[in-house]
């Protein structure tokens, strides 16, 4: 059970301090309202998870998303963790709250009480945080429409488990040079950023092969280069890579002397970036969430020889079928709730399918004999 309790300045147009009970504890967050604010609109929701050591009025007073939201027009809120920590099932467990229950009472409190728009909700985050912001999305019920993160990944337990129930764009900034959480993965840190991405594309049904294009190197002295990595023709949300060659565990664009580890990328500012890709993206309407909540799908034979027929109790759009490397096999646009498909030409091992509905993509696993 839940208890809300707020500062005395409930509805301002400014920074307010605020909380909330969440399992029988008080957790604090601040927040900043735009000042063109008021109660009939429903403005997007941008929720900013500090790292591991810090809190959310210093991630606030590091990245200033204060005055991107002023001039975009959304609400942000910046959390505070427990003993400075999230738990986002970490290979070194630091905290055990439940975080993951904390960040969904958090907002419905901003949907109850300043009309945020719940199709618009968004994740933000650093290091722990952005480890975080991975977990909500994969496990989560609700929708959250999109996340950033900052030199944060996901642990073994959170890509072992992970199994979305909604479409999340995703954007992912690390460095190859971050001494704190590896790029290439790691035992305390978890899987490769290579394997997150990868995750991500297979559940989003992006193209195999991503386009690569090197974003401009303004700050030689800064000992890195960014390069932008970007999925093509995701079925369900948009997936981007900002890959930073050289960079470390910091947040690119910020020039900070404490809170990170390792080069500092300058060549771009990474919250208006943050923003750039979060602003626009939204979850389907509560009718659609509804009826895919309700969706069921059965295929047979499984294992399949010749015919793999598929039946589901409403229409879907498309079918996918592709092999463990991701690769698209079979793309077939066919709006119909009973389909069959020839597969006599694969070859003999596993194979996902992919049922396209809502711009959402749901994944079985089958075995071609």
């Amino acid at each position: 059970m839940s208890f809300i309790v707020t500062s005395s300045i409930l509805f301002c147009y400014s920074q307010t301090t605020s909380s909330i009970n969440h399992d029988g504890i008080d957790r604090d967050f601040v927040y900043y309202t735009p000042s063109t604010w008021n109660s009939s609109q429903q403005l997007p929701l941008l929720i900013v998870l500090h790292g591991l050591t810090q809190t959310g009025s210093g991630v606030m007073g590091i990245t200033d998303f204060n005055d991107i939201a002023e001039a975009n027009n959304f609400i942000v809120c910046y959390p505070d963790g427990i003993n400075n920590s999230w738990n986002a099932n970490m290979n070194i467990t630091v905290s055990t709250a439940d975080d993951l229950g904390f960040i969904e009472e958090l907002s419905a409190h901003f949907q109850n009480t300043l009309n945020t728009d719940p199709l618009k909700q968004y994740l933000c985050g650093f290091s722990s945080g952005g480890f975080m912001s991975h977990k909500i999305a994969c496990e989560s019920s609700q929708c959250f429409a999109a996340i950033a993160t900052v030199s944060g990944n996901m642990s073994d337990t959170v890509d072992m488990n992970c199994n979305p129930a909604h479409p999340t764009s995703v954007l992912h900034i690390h460095g190859t040079a971050d001494p704190v959480v590896s790029y290439s993965g790691s035992p305390t840190t978890g899987v490769a950023v290579d394997v997150t991405i990868e995750k991500w594309r297979m559940f989003l049904a992006c193209d195999a092969t991503p386009i690569t294009t090197d974003m401009p190197n303004n700050v030689l002295l800064d000992f890195s280069y960014p390069q932008h990595i970007v999925y093509q023709n995701c079925s369900a949300g948009s997936l981007e890579l900002i890959k930073i060659i050289g960079g470390g565990h910091q947040w690119p664009g910020i020039a900070t002397l404490i809170g990170g580890l390792g080069n500092i990328n300058m060549d771009f500012y990474s919250p208006q970036v943050i923003w750039e890709f979060l602003d626009g993206k939204s979850c389907p309407d509560a009718s659609s969430i509804e009826e895919f909540n309700h969706f069921e799908m059965e295929i047979s034979p499984n294992p399949v020889e010749t015919t793999l027929s598929i039946e589901t109790n409403t229409p879907f759009e498309s079918i996918l079928i592709y092999d463990l490397r991701g690769s698209i096999l079979y793309d077939l646009n066919y709006e119909s709730n009973s389909f069959a498909v020839d597969v006599s030409s694969l070859r003999s091992g596993m194979y996902f399918l992919g049922i396209v509905k809502q711009n959402r993509v749901i994944q079985e696993k089958f075995t071609k004999h």
